[in-house]
């Protein structure tokens, strides 16, 4: 990374992962000692799918969707971030067990990583 890059769209992408919902919530699903490792892997592959929705959106959605486009992925990106935190709380609550906890988790991991959707999966000058 250049130190151009590194003063403008790069410290951008940094601070959003730094400062992720989607990041905290999955490192401590990662780090509790009760949650089986193939919940681990669950949070792993989350962090990961988390990380190319923050690369994405600096990357090809803002130069290359219009704003409400873009507001509308980013809302059912937020959605998905609201249904994480939900399901961590519960399970942490002890009202949802760790069989529907893995179950659900599951559905957001793998919403989150076909997020977004192909048609508007461009690479920047595809359009």
């Amino acid at each position: 990374m250049s130190d151009s890059e590194a003063s403008s769209g790069g410290t951008a992408a940094v601070t959003a992962v730094r400062n992720s919902v989607f990041l905290g919530v999955f490192l401590a699903v990662a780090t509790h000692p009760k949650v089986p490792f193939t919940i681990v892997e669950l949070a792993g592959r989350g962090i990961t799918a988390a990380a190319a929705a923050t690369r994405w959106v600096l990357e090809v959605g803002k130069p290359s969707l219009d704003g409400f486009t873009l507001a509308g992925k980013l809302i059912d990106l937020g959605e998905r971030e609201d249904q994480l935190v939900d399901l961590w709380q519960a399970y942490g609550s002890g009202d949802v067990d760790a069989a529907a906890f893995e179950t659900r988790l599951t559905e957001i991991v793998a919403a989150m990583e076909k997020w977004p959707s192909a048609p508007e999966r461009l690479t920047v000058g595809e359009r």
